[in-house]
């Protein structure tokens, strides 16, 4: 091979190395949570029987997670999320707002979640989302908890109904749902869920207690593996993977890492953020 040929594959795989390293360090989540202190076994204050009180989540509480996806060798960062849970007022109801917030690929791709479930937290009221990509759209989806049917609209045009159980959650909720069981013993858990296009079982599989690692910083968690049956949106899979979800082994039970195979490679969300207002 000539010398001038063999200094340009040189310089090409140099700068190809280059790339790779740098994504890989990019990809590189340091994680800022902090786990709780250890209950001090004081009673909770009063709370209004008419209202769910949580045991994990919190009123006010945002976690924010980087995205990235693995191929291979290859790890490249592609976006941000951000979960939140909020107490509302929702004509004079009390009831709860789950929000999912989400970039990827410079603004490329843009998905918002919103799910608004009842005050006593057993049946979802109305969730909405609004995809922006290569097939954006808007979803809403109208629960009726009287006549346990759920309506969809597309684009803000009727798509269909499907009936309900008499518990019903949506995609978003149940994940705030599944981080209130008891996850202290290994088992299966589940619970009725609906997308506006089917109605099923939405079970959750405790694994156990693992470590894990976020950037430079170890973490006491449990592993649960959800499995969402024919679930679209924001948490549908490739055929044949496993959605897999660590929760803080702690008093928030909080997800630290989410990950899933795509079409595109490995997807992972590794927590960098969490906050949560101080107890009054």
């Amino acid at each position: 091979m000539k010398p001038k040929i063999l200094i340009a594959f040189g310089a090409a795989t140099a700068v190809m190395l280059a790339g790779w390293l740098t994504l890989s360090w990019m990809s590189q989540t340091e994680s800022h949570y902090v786990p709780p202190p250890k209950s001090n076994g004081k009673s909770k204050a009063k709370s209004d029987p008419a209202v769910y009180s949580p045991v994990h989540f919190c009123d006010g509480e945002v976690s924010e997670y980087a995205i990235r996806i693995e191929r291979g060798i290859l790890k490249s960062p592609v976006g941000q999320c951000t979960f939140a849970a909020k107490r509302i007022d929702r004509n004079g109801t009390a009831a709860w707002q789950f929000t999912l917030k989400g970039g990827a690929l410079l603004g490329l791709v843009n998905y918002d979640a919103t799910s608004i479930v009842n005050g006593v937290f057993n049946h979802t009221i109305e969730y909405h989302t609004v995809q922006k990509d290569l097939a954006s759209r808007k979803v809403g989806l109208e629960f009726d908890a009287a006549n346990r049917v759920c309506r969809r609209t597309l684009n803000g045009e009727p798509a269909g109904e499907v009936p309900t159980e008499e518990h019903t959650l949506d995609p978003l909720s149940i994940i705030f749902k599944f981080r209130e069981m008891n996850l202290s013993e290994t088992g299966e858990f589940s619970s009725a869920v609906s997308d506006g296009k089917a109605t099923f079982k939405a079970k959750v599989t405790v694994v156990g207690k693992e470590e894990i690692t976020i950037g430079n910083k170890k973490f006491a968690a449990i592993l649960v593996e959800p499995d969402l049956g024919p679930m679209r949106g924001i948490f549908r899979k490739t055929e044949g993977s496993k959605l897999q979800i660590w929760l803080s082994d702690d008093a928030h039970q909080t997800a630290l890492r989410i990950k899933t195979q795509i079409k595109h490679g490995i997807f992972i969300a590794d927590m960098k953020n969490y906050t949560r207002p101080k107890r009054r």
